[in-house]
C-alpha cells in the first residue's frame, strides 16, 4: 500500500514602500508617526519606524530628546514680532515693494528703540528684524537713503491704502478730527526762519498737520508746512484731501477756524464742529448778552470728564453758536493772573467764556461733549512727539525731515492699530510694547536630527493671549 503525502507551500511576498508620516489620533490628541507600508499576503500592513511628535492648533510639535538639543541664539524679539505682525496686517511691506524691508526696519526700530542712525547695524543685529524683513546687512548708509526715498514718494497714495486697511475695523466713516502742531528741527540747507513755538522757544519750526478718525484715531493723512504757515490756511489745504477720503464731518481746533473757512465746509455740505475764536465782533453779538446768574444753573450744566460747564445756544451761519462757561477755569486764570501782576476787573469779563459753532442735528450737550473730550487726536500728537520722538528731529537735509516725518507717520498707524486690537484688553499699546521688551525669541536645534526650530519666551504668562492672538487674520 502506497500512501501519498501532500505538503502546502506558502510563499510570503514583502514589498516594501517609501516612508511617510501618519496622523494618529488618539482621544483628543493627534500624533505623527513616521510609517512605511509592507504587502504581506496580498495586504497592506502598515508598520511605525518613529514618532514624530504631535500636532497642536494645527502646528507639527516635533519629538525631542531633551539632552539633544542645544541653544543656538538668543535673540531681542517678543516687541519687535508684536510690531511685525501689526505691519504685516496693513500690507505695509508690500505697499513700498523693494524698499519695503529697509522702510519697515527704520519704522521698528524707530518705535521701539529710537537708536542713533550710527547704532542702527549694531542694534539690528541683536533683533529679530533682519530674518523678519529678510535683510542680510543693513550699512550705516542705508537709513539715509531709505528718508529719501519715503521723502520723494506719492505719500498721498500710501496714506490711502492705509487708510484702506484700517477701515475694515470701523463700519463707517466717522468724523474726521484735525488739529496742527509744531516741531523744531536743524538743518543748514534749510532757509527757514525761526520763530516762536507753542512752549514759547524761538528756533526753526515746522508745522504738522494730523487727520484722525474720531472713533479709534486712525490716521487719515499728515502734511507738512513751513512754521510761518498759519492754521486757518492749512485747514484750507487740508480739508480737501478730507472730502477725497469721503470724510463728511469734522471737529476742529480754533485755531484752524474762521468764519470763511467755516462757510467753506458748509458749501461743500460737511458737517462741523468747530471751536471759535472771540473777536471783538463775536463778543458784542453774543457774549456781551450773556447774563451769568443766569446762565451758572443746574439746567444749563454739562459734566465733562474734566469739569463741569454750563451753555447757551444762539443760531449762527445757518447752524448754532454755543457759549461756554467754565468756572473752574476762570478761577484759575485769575489766581494766574492776580499773583502776577495787578489787573483791571474788567480784563476778566470774558474769562472762563468759549465758543463752538456747529451745523449738526445734536443737542448742544452732545456737541459740547465731542468737542471737550475730542482727546484722541491730543493723544495722537502726543504719541507722535513722545514715543516716535517727533521732536527734536536730528536730520539736516530737507528730504531727511520729509522722509522722518513720514517715518513716525508710519509708526503711528502701526501704533493705532495695536491699540484697537488691544481695546478690551488692560494695556495701552505703548505699555503692553514696554512690556514686551524683556520678551525674546530662543533659536534651538536638534543635534541629532539637525532640526531647528525656534520658541518665544515672555516674562508674564497673561500677555500670551495677546501676543498669539495677533498672529491672526485681521
Amino acid at each position: 500500500m502506497s500512501v501519498t503525502l501532500g505538503f502546502r507551500i506558502n510563499v510570503v511576498y514583502i514589498i516594501y514602500s517609501m516612508s511617510f508620516i501618519r496622523k494618529i489620533k488618539k482621544g483628543p490628541y493627534v500624533y505623527l508617526a513616521e510609517v512605511e507600508n509592507h504587502r504581506v499576503q496580498g495586504k497592506v500592513v502598515q508598520k511605525v519606524l518613529r514618532y514624530v511628535g504631535k500636532e497642536v492648533n494645527g502646528q507639527i510639535q516635533r519629538r525631542v530628546v531633551t539632552t539633544d538639543v542645544e541653544v543656538e541664539a538668543v535673540r531681542h524679539c517678543a516687541d519687535v514680532l508684536a510690531v511685525h505682525r501689526v505691519a504685516e496686517r496693513l500690507g505695509l511691506r508690500e505697499m513700498f515693494g523693494e524698499h519695503g524691508p529697509y522702510i519697515l526696519s527704520f519704522v521698528y526700530s524707530h518705535l521701539l528703540e529710537r537708536p542713533s542712525i550710527r547704532k542702527l547695524e549694531e542694534w539690528f543685529g541683536g533683533t529679530e528684524i533682519p530674518e523678519l524683513l529678510g535683510l542680510q546687512e543693513i550699512s550705516t548708509g542705508r537709513p539715509y537713503e531709505t528718508l529719501g526715498h519715503l521723502s520723494r514718494l506719492d505719500f498721498g497714495r500710501i496714506e490711502d491704502q492705509i487708510l484702506e486697511r484700517l477701515r475694515r475695523y470701523e463700519s463707517k466713516n466717522h468724523s474726521a478730527i484735525i488739529d496742527v502742531t509744531d516741531t523744531y528741527f536743524e538743518g543748514g540747507s534749510l532757509t527757514e526762519r525761526s520763530r516762536r513755538g507753542k512752549d514759547g522757544k524761538v528756533s526753526k519750526l515746522l508745522q504738522i498737520g494730523l487727520g484722525v478718525t474720531q472713533a479709534h484715531g486712525f490716521p487719515i493723512l499728515m502734511r507738512t508746512y513751513p512754521g510761518t504757515t498759519s492754521n486757518i490756511m492749512i485747514f484750507k489745504d487740508l480739508y480737501n484731501r478730507l472730502l477725497e477720503r469721503g470724510y463728511r464731518a469734522v471737529i476742529l481746533d480754533r485755531g484752524m477756524s474762521c468764519e470763511d473757512n467755516i462757510r467753506r465746509i458748509l458749501e461743500a455740505k460737511m458737517k462741523i464742529i468747530a471751536g471759535v475764536r472771540k473777536d471783538d465782533g463775536l463778543r458784542r453779538r453774543f457774549l456781551a448778552r450773556i447774563n451769568r446768574e443766569a446762565l451758572y444753573r443746574r439746567e444749563h450744566r454739562v459734566a465733562l470728564q474734566s469739569a463741569g460747564v454750563y451753555v447757551q445756544a444762539f443760531p449762527y451761519l445757518g447752524g448754532e453758536l454755543i457759549v461756554v462757561y467754565n468756572p473752574s477755569l476762570e478761577v484759575v486764570r485769575r489766581e494766574l493772573a492776580y499773583g502776577t501782576e495787578k489787573m483791571r476787573e474788567k480784563d476778566f469779563r470774558d474769562e472762563g467764556y468759549s465758543l463752538l459753532y456747529h451745523n449738526t442735528d445734536q443737542t448742544i450737550e452732545a456737541v459740547t461733549r465731542q468737542y471737550f473730550e475730542k482727546e484722541i487726536v491730543d493723544r495722537a500728537f502726543k504719541k507722535l512727539k513722545g514715543v516716535l520722538s517727533l521732536r527734536p528731529i536730528r536730520v539736516w537735509q530737507k528730504e531727511h525731515i520729509e522722509g522722518h516725518v513720514r517715518v513716525c507717520y508710519l509708526a503711528y498707524a502701526i501704533l493705532s492699530a495695536l491699540e484697537y486690537h488691544l481695546r478690551k484688553s488692560e494695556y495701552s499699546a505703548v505699555a503692553f510694547l514696554e512690556k514686551l521688551r524683556r520678551g525674546y525669541r530662543v533659536h534651538l536645534k536638534d543635534r541629532k536630527s539637525g532640526h531647528r526650530w525656534n520658541t518665544d519666551v515672555l516674562l508674564e504668562k497673561k500677555l500670551y493671549k495677546y501676543f498669539d492672538s495677533l498672529q491672526a487674520s485681521a
